[in-house]
């Protein structure tokens, strides 16, 4: 009898416990922090308390809400806490009545976000947290929590102004000038970047992965010349240029990213005559032979059926430089080959290179000639 006694009551004991984790459970899905209605819009004092609670229980009353908003990468953050009184089913925040408290990581994420009602170029995260108050004041430790992730990026809020994007200048010291459009431009910093774009890059990857040839911060004013004391610009070669604007040191976004290349002051009218094929066999270099764009080849086999001619493209400097195909088929006879040398845009223009060629069965041929890029030509 005693045995069946604690028997009993050891399963009283465990339905006890499991109808208490049962309860706990429940209780800690009562509520539902829903940030949907500011989810993928930029934050603004409006609305950033514009998300809803659901109450799905008939316990509610009073909670803490804590919101937080963290930049990834950045040190930048601020939160927000305030108390509120939650009624069973769906809550919206009336922000006439929440009266938070506010702390940020600098006054001037503050003033811009509650002068100017924007935040900096980045990805944030924000954070909604909701704790119960039980009536002897204490805040929960376990709160209901969501977040969600936001990019802010107002890359089309400054614009470059010249030079053009893609523009052939003459002047070694251009004038780079942009306008901001923020209504408080005035008091914006700008930092100028000039970088080369090398073989295979775009110019967003010439600014970010290059070293600048010219990085200058802290610019008050919307235009600069191109100072004395950077590296010198060169001709021919391709550069990427892009303005970013702070305010009192944070980043608040960047403009596109354009280019421009600097050619003669009396540009090639057309493209130099040369004859349509280059007889590989007949060339000894007495002529100046130009390539525009292309090299057109012609290659005589008399001896023998079949060969391969194997290409090297080298500049003044003996460097190598990428050529496609770099073998060639030929038959007995004559044999023509139209190379393009635009296809891998590492050739300067109105620069010397030499062509070699060597066939399978034993001959060498050099063919020097000067470059033209088509793209510099009017």
């Amino acid at each position: 009898m005693k045995r069946t006694i604690n028997s009993l009551g050891n399963n009283l004991l465990l339905l006890l416990c499991c109808l208490l984790f049962t309860v706990c459970a429940s209780a800690q899905q009562n509520l539902v922090v829903d940030l949907s209605p500011v989810d993928g819009i930029n934050l603004t004092p409006e609305n950033i308390l514009n998300f809803r609670l659901q109450a799905l229980g008939t316990n509610v009353g009073k909670v803490q809400i804590t919101g937080t908003v963290r930049f990834r990468n950045s040190p930048q953050n601020f939160s927000y806490s305030f108390k509120y009184d939650l009624h069973t089913g769906m809550n919206t925040i009336d922000a006439g009545q929440a009266h938070p408290q506010w702390q940020f990581s600098s006054s001037a994420l503050k003033e811009l976000f509650f002068n100017y009602k924007t935040l900096p170029e980045g990805t944030y995260e924000y954070c909604v947290s909701v704790a119960p108050i039980s009536a002897h004041g204490e805040v929960s430790e376990h709160p209901f929590d969501e977040c969600l992730y936001h990019k802010s990026d107002e890359v089309f809020l400054i614009n470059l102004l010249e030079p053009e994007n893609k523009a052939k200048i003459h002047e070694y010291t251009p004038m780079l000038s942009w306008v901001a459009n923020y209504s408080f431009s005035n008091e914006l910093t700008y930092r100028l970047r000039v970088a080369e774009i090398k073989q295979g890059q775009n110019p967003v990857n010439a600014v970010m992965r290059n070293q600048p040839v010219y990085d200058e911060k802290n610019l008050m004013q919307n235009s600069k010349v191109y100072p004395i004391y950077a590296r010198p610009l060169v001709k021919n070669q391709p550069y990427a240029w892009t303005v970013d604007a702070y305010y009192k040191g944070i980043l608040l976004g960047g403009a596109e990213t354009w280019q421009f290349t600097i050619v003669d002051e009396s540009p090639i009218t057309g493209p130099p005559v040369s004859r349509s094929y280059i007889d590989i066999r007949k060339e000894n270099g007495a002529a100046q032979l130009y390539a525009t764009g292309e090299i057109k080849l012609k290659y005589d086999l008399d001896k023998g059926r079949r060969d391969t001619l194997i290409l090297k493209l080298v500049d003044e400097k003996g460097k190598e430089h990428t050529i496609k195909p770099n073998k060639l088929p030929a038959q007995y006879g004559d044999n023509r080959y139209t190379l393009d040398l635009m296809e891998k845009g590492n050739l300067k223009h109105q620069h010397q290179y030499r062509l070699l060629v060597a066939t399978k069965s034993g001959e060498h041929f050099a063919i020097p000639f000067e470059y033209i890029n088509p793209d510099f030509t009017r």
